[in-house]
């Protein structure tokens, strides 16, 4: 089986099901899902062999979020939800707003540049007053050598 006859499948399953929106919700995640593990180096095969059968998969998405037979509400709100994340940009056409999250890799990233930033900016301190605590510190030892060779 193929991504597109992945969706495909999916979208003939939960056609007259579900509302539109909920149906391209769905579509549009896991063509990106899809795309996403393909470009972290998996097979098509691979990552749809994972995701397994579109109508279990489809199944799922009914029980959850129920049937639109007879809710005008639901498709309403999806149609609402779904015209709040288009935006104009400079060039004056309507774009769709993606909602994408950050990886964990970034996230490690982000964290580990953060610790490095602090362990530097210790070393730092360390450097500026070590000249000035060391002659200290041996002076002290000093003077405690001295009295207790004293006594």
């Amino acid at each position: 089986m193929t991504k597109q006859e992945f969706l495909d499948v999916l979208r003939a399953a939960l056609s007259g099901r579900v509302a539109s929106g909920v149906i391209t919700e769905n579509l549009c995640y896991y063509e990106d899902y899809i795309n996403m593990e393909i470009r972290k180096g998996r097979s098509e095969e691979e990552v749809l062999g994972a995701l397994g059968d579109p109508r279990l998969i489809a199944r799922t998405i009914v029980e959850t979020k129920g049937s639109s037979r007879g809710n005008a509400a639901r498709e309403a709100e999806n149609h609402t939800s779904q015209s709040n994340r288009r935006w104009t940009g400079r060039d004056g056409q309507d774009h769709a707003r993606r909602n994408f999250n950050v990886p964990v890799v970034l996230w490690l990233i982000v964290v580990l540049l953060i610790v490095i930033l602090i362990i530097s900016t210790i070393f730092s301190v360390i450097r500026v007053v070590l000249p000035v605590l060391l002659p200290f510190l041996l002076v002290l030892l000093a003077v405690k050598l001295f009295r207790d060779w004293m006594n």
